[in-house]
Formats: structure tokens, C-alpha cells, sequence
């Protein structure tokens, strides 16, 4: 995992190998590196010199030459300035490119991964309204901070939480406990996620064993999506005022309401 996560920031597996080396056994010379990282002699010095000039691996300018690694403290905090560095880089030239939209088509999402990168997106810069259908399962810590700011942030937020476990717990008010996720499990066969932002984008699919999300600014797609969750809500607050007198009418679990054919 390791080696996966620092070939993510350029770092090839031989130069991660030589630079756990130098940190877990302190200065030594090239022949000593290769050693103990298990890197070929006619390879090492090349990585050597690679990490001397990323600045991670320091040399003496004696002979013979020895080798000693910056502190992973100070290798971290140097990953973090050259990795916020290229962002605001990023940021401020890509943000001047006007992007153009397609209003029509519907973008697929196939990975649990890139729909909570978008989920997550969506929540943090929407400015005026966020509507969304969440389960308890999809609530990473990130998600819920994000959910949380957003609340405090918009008038128009509307949440609806289904928790098969009876787990209606989260760190704002305006939310909506579903209670009836046995149903709708059966209904939708399985869970799922619904978002709309701003009326403008929606993401809306399944999110069990495949992954089957679908992201679009088509505005027949979003009022559809945004009245799915205002429904529920309108029905969730009329059980949450009229419980009582519900379950008279219809049954402890309004069993007799699903009642329409």
C-alpha cells in the first residue's frame, strides 16, 4: 500500500525501497543502500541521484559518498507544499477556461469511488439549494462535515435519511428519517443515492453491489429527481405531525397507504 500510495507522488518502487532504507538505518554508502533495500547495484546510484535532486536523499561531498534520507516528518511536509502548489496552479488556470455543458446527455458513473468524489463536490459548492436521498451507508465522516456546512449555509437544504439499522443520528437538524427502508429496499432493490444541486445538476443511481450512477444538468431528470425528494419529505413531515392518528387510519407501519391497486 505503501509503494502504491507513493507512486501516486512520482515515486517509482526502487526510490520508495531506497528512501524506507535510509530512514530505517541511517547514512550509508551507495553499496550499503543497495543492501538493504534489495535494489540492483547498477540501478541504485541512478535512484540515488533521482532522490538527491527531488531534495529527499542528501550526499556528502566527500568520498566515499554517503547517503542520508530527510526525516519522514520533513518528507511529508515538503509533499504537502509541492502537492498544494500544483492545486492552486491548477486551480487558478483552469478555473479561466469557460466550460461548455451539454444540458441534455446523461454521464455514467460506474465507480463507488467517483460518485463520493462527486457527491462531495456537489454538496460543498452548492449556493443556493440542495436537495438529497442518502443511506446511512454512504455517510462517510467527510460526506456528514460536508452535509453539516452545507445546512448551515442554504435556506432551501432537504435531507432524507434511510438507516436500516435505526440509526437517524447526524450533526444537524434539517433532516428527514425515513423508516420505511424495509419497503423501498424491496421497491427500488437496493439502495441508492439522489442529489440535486443548485436545480441545476442531479446524480441519481444505485450504490450496492454495482454501481450504476448517472449525473446530468437535464432539466426533466432534475425536476423528476427533486420532486422524488420532496415528496418524501412532505409525506415523512405529515407522519412526524399526524402519526397517531395515521396509524389508526392505516395501520402501526400505514401498511394500508401503500394499498393503491
Amino acid at each position: 500500500m505503501l509503494v502504491k500510495k507513493m507512486k501516486q507522488f512520482g515515486y517509482t518502487e526502487s526510490e520508495t525501497n531506497i528512501y524506507l532504507s535510509l530512514v530505517e538505518n541511517g547514512s550509508m554508502t551507495g553499496y550499503e543502500v543497495s543492501k538493504k533495500s534489495g535494489v540492483p547495484r547498477s540501478k541504485v546510484y541512478n535512484n540515488l541521484e533521482t532522490l538527491v535532486k527531488k531534495g529527499v536523499v542528501l550526499v556528502n561531498k566527500s568520498e566515499p559518498k554517503i547517503y542520508s534520507a530527510i526525516s519522514p516528518e520533513e518528507f511529508v511536509s515538503m509533499l504537502k507544499q509541492t502537492t498544494l502548489g500544483d492545486i492552486q496552479y491548477l486551480d487558478d488556470h483552469l478555473s479561466v477556461i469557460k466550460e461548455k455543458e451539454d444540458d441534455t446527455l446523461l454521464w455514467q458513473l460506474e465507480n463507488k469511488d467517483a460518485v463520493q468524489h462527486k457527491m462531495l463536490y456537489m454538496i460543498e459548492h452548492a449556493k443556493e439549494s440542495l436537495y438529497i436521498q442518502i443511506w446511512e451507508e454512504s455517510l462517510t465522516p467527510t460526506i456528514i462535515n460536508a452535509l453539516k456546512e452545507a445546512e448551515a449555509r442554504l435556506e432551501v437544504f432537504v435531507c432524507i435519511l434511510f438507516s436500516p439499522s435505526g440509526h437517524y443520528t447526524l450533526p444537524f437538524k434539517r433532516f428527514y428519517p425515513h423508516g420505511f427502508e424495509t419497503d423501498k429496499l424491496e421497491d427500488m432493490g437496493g439502495r441508492w443515492v439522489n442529489l440535486i444541486c443548485d436545480d441545476d445538476i442531479v446524480l441519481f443511481g444505485t450504490l450496492d453491489q454495482t454501481c450504476d450512477v448517472i449525473w446530468s444538468h437535464n432539466k426533466a431528470m432534475r425536476l423528476l429527481a427533486k420532486e422524488y425528494v420532496k415528496h418524501d419529505a412532505y409525506t415523512l413531515k405529515i407522519i412526524q405531525e399526524h402519526g397517531q392518528e395515521l396509524a389508526r387510519a392505516y395501520g402501526n407501519d400505514f401498511e394500508g397507504i401503500r394499498k393503491i391497486f
